[in-house]
């Protein structure tokens, strides 16, 4: 949803804009570009799939040249709408309904392969397929799929409701706020490339508007929160001639949807923003890793007590090396007499750590679920292991292997 919640936005406002004199007309070009822009994307998804294939920053690069260009033009004719409408108001329909069709293709073909590719993606290395972490992967993909329709659908009624002259501005302004971002992958790759020469401020500028790409799309969503407010205030007093008491009801009844529609826009977008701001930061905060425990150094060994990883719990240990480095392993007891030992660290997300969730050990970095029968042995998310065993009801280490694994914790 962070990837493409601009992406319905702007077509959405810009699909309203666009009106034809003959409704067939309009339903033909966006129906036929979002087809075509869904086989793009499916295509534009295949080739990124495909390891070593394609070069993806310039596959991102000059997929994102049409969608820029297309915007431009559509700014060009919606400032010099009236002059091109008093020529031919069929040309400038012609014209529009070419733009919009480009940009919506080309935009499907540049943002929606991240969507088809994450349906891959929602079961982890060595996870089970059928489990509640994925289970919440799939509810939470489904929910951002309804609320980027209902976002598309109730910018598009809603803009539809107000005459294209008030809409006007808003579609520009929007399209500009979105063009920041866009106009920013292509500046950044020719600035990588060497073709734009070497310059601070445009590299400052540039990294700003990467990194801080949400910004943008809070800025297009606050934009647009003006289609409702126009829409409430155009319905709160009639201003319509009437003959009779049906036809008041009659109107006060369409008044009464329109300010429904509005109030609908302003929840759909708050929900979206919180989507984006305070649930995005809830489900990325920082997970704290457990305090380490105490153990016994005997003779250059470290000695663990059966009895204290008896649980079935992970438990955590510290070793500080001669270098100074903390070497953090972990224990946990994955069966009657069989445990499962390994630094507090993968060859993969580095020492990251793993922490406990509903008796579950799981990698913080990437969220994967270990399973515990495979922990002490080599391969994925797993921690790495090292050799130890057990005697006189103990888990018995040498210091020297832990001193040999120090450098993973660099």
């Amino acid at each position: 949803m962070e990837e493409i919640i601009a992406f319905p936005l702007i077509l959405s406002i810009l699909a309203a804009y666009y009106r034809t004199t003959n409704p067939k007309k309009k339903a033909y070009v966006l129906s036929f570009s979002v087809v075509a822009g869904i086989i793009s994307a499916l295509i534009s998804a295949y080739i990124r799939r495909i390891p070593n294939y394609v070069n993806r920053a310039n596959l991102g690069f000059y997929s994102m040249i049409p969608v820029i260009i297309s915007a431009i033009f559509i700014i060009f004719i919606l400032v010099f709408e009236k002059k091109i409408k008093s020529k031919s108001e069929v040309v400038f329909e012609n014209l529009l309904g070419s733009l919009v069709s480009i940009n919506i293709i080309s935009s499907f073909f540049c943002y929606m392969p991240s969507f088809f590719l994450q349906i891959d993606s929602f079961v982890y290395y060595g996870e089970s397929a059928v489990s509640t972490i994925v289970l919440f992967r799939v509810i939470g993909f489904v929910l951002a799929i309804i609320m980027l329709l209902l976002s598309l659908f109730v910018i598009y009624r809603t803009g539809m409701k107000l005459d294209s002259s008030k809409l006007k501005g808003i579609l520009i302004f929007s399209v500009l706020v979105r063009g920041i971002t866009q106009l920013n992958v292509i500046v950044s790759r020719l600035y990588s490339l060497k073709i734009i020469p070497k310059n601070s401020t445009v590299f400052v500028i540039t990294a700003y508007i990467t990194n801080n790409a949400r910004i943008f799309d809070f800025a297009l969503m606050a934009v647009l929160i003006i289609v409702p407010v126009i829409l409430w205030l155009q319905n709160i007093k009639i201003t319509e001639s009437y003959r009779n008491n049906a036809e008041f009801r009659k109107i006060v009844y369409n008044m009464r949807r329109r300010r429904h529609l509005a109030q609908f826009f302003l929840f759909v977008m708050i929900i979206n923003i919180l989507s984006l701001s305070v649930i995005k930061t809830y489900a990325n905060r920082e997970v704290p890793l457990s305090a380490p425990e105490d153990y016994k150094l005997e003779n250059g060994h470290i000695e663990i007590e059966l009895e204290s990883v008896a649980d079935g719990h992970l438990h955590r240990y510290v070793y500080e090396a001669r270098d100074g480095k903390k070497v953090r392993f972990i224990v946990v007891q994955k069966s009657q007499g069989s445990y499962g030992v390994g630094l507090d660290a993968c060859e993969i997300c580095g020492p990251s750590g793993y922490f406990e969730r509903n008796n579950e050990v799981v990698c913080k970095l990437c969220d994967v679920v270990m399973n515990k029968g495979t922990i002490g042995f080599k391969g994925g998310c797993n921690p790495i292991p090292f050799e130890y065993k057990v005697h006189d009801q103990k888990i018995k280490i040498d210091v020297e292997v832990l001193e040999n694994l120090s450098y993973v914790f660099k």
